[in-house]
């Protein structure tokens, strides 16, 4: 049975075929056959023309065309089932890219400056008051939670001792150090990991995780030292306790004594929040004070300068805090957009509040200065954190101009936690 039927429609689809036949293959095939090829492809056009295309004589051409195009269509036809697979791949692709460029993006959550209205990676500690899950519920926490677990066990009796940078020294890597290592997201994407070396009776241990999330935290919950609870508090503790020493001008810590078979470390790393970013609203209003934003690194010239000049080329999620025109000031962890209180959100009532796991706004920055205020010039926006004291933000290096911003975050939609759904 031939593909094409004789009606019009068909056989304006049988007219574009041969010619697709005969443009991608006539310097391939046989003079003879491409001769007459042209000469069937004319005689089809005219009986169009003529509106013959349910005719004898239409029947007649396409039964001689037909075997031709078979004979000299190569890969182009007659189609099979994966040329049609890749047609219609190329064709999802061609909507997904519109549909990525025009209407929602989505974007992952890196750090926890927005915490905790969004969660970047956060660490889970396991010990013996809290045990390791089992394999299976692994499982559904990586289902679930995009959690990714990390162990290391003693193969001995010994020691555990981490290298650290130099704790007089303010390290903007984090406290231990490590090394940049090439990993895979998704076991396909190209990116960078954070390798730590620990030492364990003398020999080296290697614990390799993302190069988004350091260690520290985890550090300091599964070897807590004197109550210490922030990072100073911390290496104060340790150092007081002897626990830091140097080896031919390497920093370590010791972290512990175990028997063989004991766990060293045990953790899982939660992924961040992922979500749609809406880049169609803002094509017809101004963004609003209290409204997530994502926007681009590279415009922002603040960021640019404390890069050393170059470009940051990445993207950020914040909350708008302000408008061009807008005076802020913060005060006793409430925020104020010209003199009154910010409205627009409820994580600026829940941080001047300092609900839950809200800190609350922290003068620092712009704003550090007794009665410090800042007037945001027109066309910018002033991005804060939800996680104040733990946010690089434009108190520290100024405005987002308008040309930056890409859309307002809309909806959560991995992974499956009480904060999936439209954000706040």
């Amino acid at each position: 049975m031939l593909f094409f039927k004789s009606s019009k429609k068909k056989a304006k689809e049988l007219l574009s075929t041969a010619y697709k036949v005969y443009n991608y293959r006539c310097d391939v095939i046989a003079k003879s056959d491409a001769k007459q090829l042209w000469e069937y492809i004319e005689q089809l056009e005219n009986l169009i023309d003529e509106g013959k295309a349910e005719s004898p004589e239409f029947d007649k051409l396409e039964k001689q065309l037909e075997p031709l195009m078979r004979k000299t269509g190569g890969k182009i036809y007659p189609l099979t089932c994966w040329a049609d697979y890749v047609d219609m791949i190329v064709v999802a692709g061609i909507v997904a890219l519109g549909v990525r460029s025009f209407f929602l993006q989505p974007f992952k959550i890196p750090t926890n400056s927005m915490y905790p209205s969004f969660y970047g990676m956060t660490a889970e500690v396991y010990n013996e008051a809290k045990p390791s899950p089992s394999f299976a519920e692994r499982i559904a926490r990586r289902i679930f939670k995009a959690a990714s677990h990390y162990s290391l066990t003693a193969d001995s009796d010994g020691e555990l001792v981490i290298e650290m940078n130099n704790p007089n020294r303010s390290a903007g890597n984090g406290l231990f150090a490590f090394n940049w290592v090439g990993a895979r997201d998704m076991f396909v994407i190209p990116t960078k990991a954070r390798e730590y070396t620990f030492l364990f009776d003398g020999k080296e241990k290697k614990l390799t995780i993302p190069g988004e999330f350091p260690i520290d935290e985890v550090i300091v919950e599964a070897f807590p030292s004197q109550n210490a609870k922030t990072i100073q508090e911390y290496i104060i503790a340790k150092q007081q306790s002897g626990d830091i020493f140097e080896q031919n001008g390497r920093y370590f810590m010791k972290l512990g004594k175990f028997k063989k078979g004991q766990p060293l470390l045990n953790f899982d790393i939660l992924g961040g929040d992922m979500l749609f970013v809406d880049r169609f609203t803002y094509n017809f209003r101004k963004p609003k004070v209290g409204e997530p934003f994502v926007f681009m690194t590279k415009y922002c010239d603040g960021l640019t300068r404390i890069n050393g000049g170059v470009p940051d080329d990445r993207y950020y999620i914040k909350r708008i805090a302000g408008k061009g025109g807008d005076t802020l000031k913060i005060e006793n962890s409430t925020l104020l957009v010209n003199g009154e209180k910010a409205k627009g959100s409820v994580a600026f009532d829940a941080n001047a509040k300092q609900l839950g796991k809200y800190c609350g706004y922290v003068k620092d920055g712009a704003l550090a200065p007794p009665n410090a205020e800042v007037k945001i010039p027109e066309k910018c926006y002033w991005a804060l954190g939800d996680n104040s004291a733990n946010s690089l933000d434009s108190r520290y290096w100024g405005e987002v101009p308008e040309k930056a911003v890409v859309g307002k975050a809309l909806i959560i939609f991995y992974p499956f936690t009480d904060r999936w759904g439209a954000t706040k």
